[in-house]
């Protein structure tokens, strides 16, 4: 097996499904000049050293959005890899318990249909997901049959 160049990196990151009462799911655009500035992507950030999933969710909700969640139930994971990167994305099911979401970060923030949810440039990473949601997966924890 070939060994990673020193400079490879390996990081987790959290994202979480937040859909309002019409069914809508809150993205948020990465600000330019970052790492895949200008993508829209599920709401989250990476996980600290010795921080577990759920409470990195919730700190970065809170820290980039100012609102508090309550996370549902974890939904599926993807892999993004570059030449020196690689990125474990967990996605969970999450639900506002208080706060509105706002951009202190300078990232727009939008509520978007879920047929919407195809046409914004997203991170290859969010694609699966984002192509699951638009093709009837309802992410309703009453129904076994959602997932393909």
């Amino acid at each position: 097996m070939a060994q990673a160049p020193e400079s490879f990196r390996e990081i987790t990151v959290v994202a979480a499904v937040i859909r309002d009462e019409e069914g809508r799911v809150l993205m948020t655009k990465r600000p330019e000049g970052r790492h895949m500035g200008g993508l829209w992507e599920f709401p989250g950030g990476k996980i600290d050293d010795g921080e577990a999933p759920s409470q990195a969710l919730m700190r970065e909700l809170h820290e980039e959005l100012g609102i508090e969640i309550v996370i549902q139930r974890p939904l599926t994971f993807a892999v993004h890899e570059e030449p020196d990167l690689r990125i474990l994305l967990l996605f969970f099911d999450a639900q506002i318990s208080g706060g509105e979401p706002h951009g202190y970060e300078g990232q727009a923030v939008e509520w978007v249909a879920i047929q919407d949810l195809p046409s914004l440039p997203t991170p290859p990473a969010d694609a699966e997901l984002i192509h699951l949601l638009a093709n009837g997966y309802t992410l309703d924890p009453g129904r076994s049959d959602d997932l393909p």
